[in-house]
């Protein structure tokens, strides 16, 4: 919304509401704003708030609302907002002195309608809340930093409170999916790398009829070997138990598709109705284990369409005949002549799936031809006018990664710049790109590109001012999404998601699936809601990350002390905003959102 030269943009999608607004100057006094949301034409009191003022002065205890601790920045996440329902806010500046804040009723910018909902028309989009290093979690235990075995157990208990919390609405989406099969008579066909949350393992066998083809999914410990520690692989060390159960139960139907040091990848299954129709398919970056649900970021897609519902199912058969000859050519060969288009949405939304391995070489040579799928999403890459949004594990090289930054630099020198923001779960991967790419910020002065645009993960590392020691993360990926937003204002926006790391080596030596969603801006805002927040939450974590290893510095006191200096709590007067309007702090967003 534009209100006059105040601007404002809202966005959701299943999981958190995203605000951003921007005003023309520098309001006198002001110390942040307040953020009111507006149900039914019913206003709330200012949205709670968990950072202040001076922890030292301000003895009133957290959480208060944004109308005592304004926000001092100009963009805002909504994790409370009802579900299924039109509202929208009122962003209000205060102004006075932190003891007496009061509104200024004429610099108010309210925002258009928005509403937080899974729903797009034959799709439900749904995003995990799987994000360990919060506040929040911090100070779910008895006083004590959460440590990985706490996490574990806590997140592997089905009644558990913190499971709920960070599984989200994936937990019931999934459990609602396989309850069709008991109303209506059909069966599921899953293809899936890895299996061991009891819950889901519940949900995927209370059909007796079920069909599932499981990956090997190998596992490490380590051994001491003549006095020194090693890593030792365990072939299918992560499912072997699971299999094993699988297979004692009548009627449930397992394949073992064990590939060595290749893997399948693929957590999708499609639903077959009574008369054997192919009628859904669920899919997206989801492994079914305690840890992809809750421990690390993922997405699930459950698409209701026959023709891409058959098109999984052809593809399912083809996985199947293959396990005798382990990713041979006729599968190769078939995904790689069988992707497809098909419309949905009353034929608004584009949808094109794609599979692996879809290489006529079982592994990436030195100077690897571009594979079909990768081949079609650069071309995507390339034809961005405003924006390239992602979240990746560890794409390897070639990657999505690879060509955003060269895509991002022919922009700059050609004039025509381009926003990028990404964060990346691999630290090797992460530190790379975020010295290197500079993720093409789109100022005029290249002075004022920053590194941080692009980030690693991280968690608060150590004690101080509102803020206590954060677990980081309980297995290898903290970002597990494979999520890439292209353009998600235009009416020629995409979505590349799926199971598909984004890179070459996935296309060459994994069993894949891709879905490439283009033209349904409801979709594509989704997904950059969550590519956003994620980003957002991480890109200060690093930092503070980045300054205790500059530092070099290992007591917990000494890192405090780094900390506090980095880290100030609500300014007490209006200088916080000196970033924006005297730093560009607003040319590079305001050309994105709006």
């Amino acid at each position: 919304m534009n209100n006059g030269e105040k601007q404002s943009v809202v966005i959701a999608n299943n999981d958190v509401v995203y605000l951003w607004w921007s005003i023309p100057k520098k309001i006198k006094d002001c110390l942040g704003f307040s953020i009111h949301r507006i149900e039914n034409g019913i206003e709330s009191e200012g949205l709670y708030a968990t950072v202040g003022f001076d922890r030292v002065k301000d003895k009133r205890k957290s959480p208060q609302t944004t109308d005592a601790w304004p926000v001092q920045s100009f963009n805002w996440k909504d994790l409370y907002a009802p579900h299924e329902k039109e509202i929208k806010y009122k962003i209000i500046p205060m102004i006075g002195t932190w003891e007496k804040l009061s509104p200024d009723t004429t610099n108010i910018i309210e925002t258009d309608n928005v509403k937080r909902t899974q729903r797009y028309g034959d799709t439900k989009i749904v995003f995990n809340r799987g994000i360990l290093s919060t506040q929040a979690f911090a100070k779910s235990g008895t006083g004590k930093k959460v440590s990985a075995a706490d996490a574990r157990k806590l997140i592997s208990n089905p009644t558990s409170e913190w499971r709920n919390r960070l599984g989200g609405q994936i937990l019931y989406n999934v459990y609602d999916f396989f309850n069709r099969a008991s109303k209506e008579g059909g069966k599921y066909f899953a293809a899936l790398y890895e299996l061991t949350d009891s819950a889901l393992i519940k949900d995927l066998t209370k059909n007796k009829s079920t069909e599932l083809i499981l990956s090997n999914a190998n596992s490490s410990k380590s051994v001491m070997v003549n006095g020194k520690k090693k890593t030792k692989t365990i072939n299918d060390g992560t499912n072997k138990k699971t299999r094993r159960d699988l297979k004692k139960i009548k009627n449930i139907k397992v394949y073992d598709r064990m590939l060595g040091s290749h893997i399948g990848h693929n957590k999708f299954v499609v639903y077959i109705d009574k008369s054997d129709k192919p009628k859904a398919v669920l899919t997206g970056s989801t492994n079914w284990t305690p840890t992809g649900l809750c421990g690390q970021t993922n997405n699930m897609i459950f698409v209701e369409s026959d023709e891409i519902a058959k098109q999984y199912m052809d593809y399912w058969n083809q996985l199947k005949a293959d396990i005798p000859e382990q990713q041979g050519v006729k599968l190769r060969t078939w995904c790689s002549d069988n992707y497809k288009s098909n419309e949905i949405n009353q034929r608004k939304t584009k949808v094109t799936t794609y599979y692996s391995p879809n290489t006529t070489q079982k592994n990436k040579p030195k100077n690897p031809p571009t594979p079909v799928d990768m081949g079609e999403v650069f071309k995507l890459i390339r034809n961005a006018n405003e924006s390239l949004l992602f979240l990746l594990f560890n794409p390897g090289t070639p990657s999505i990664i690879d060509e955003i930054q060269k895509v991002a630099a022919e922009k700059r020198t050609s004039g025509n710049p381009i926003y990028v923001r990404g964060a990346v779960s691999d630290a090797k991967v992460a530190k790379s790109v975020t010295t290197n790419i500079f993720s093409g910020d789109l100022s005029s002065n290249p002075d004022t590109y920053y590194f941080d645009r692009v980030t690693g993960v991280a968690a608060i590392p150590g004690p101080f001012s509102y803020f206590e020691d954060e677990l980081l993360k309980i297995g290898f990926a903290t970002i597990h999404d494979k999520i890439l937003v292209i353009d998600p204002f235009s009416d020629n926006c995409v979505v590349v998601t799926g199971s598909h790391n984004l890179g070459f080596k996935a296309s060459y030596t994994n069993d894949e699936n891709m879905l490439i969603i283009q033209n349904d801006k409801s979709i594509a805002q989704a997904y950059a809601t969550h590519v956003l927040d994620i980003v957002n939450h991480f890109k200060w974590r690093y930092k503070l990350q980045n300054k205790i290893l500059k530092a070099k510095v290992k007591t917990v006191k000494a890192k405090q002390a780094v900390l506090e200096k980095t880290w100030n709590d609500l300014d007490e007067t209006d200088k916080w905003m000196n970033y924006y309007f005297d730093q560009d702090g607003f040319i590079n967003r305001n050309k994105f959102l709006f």
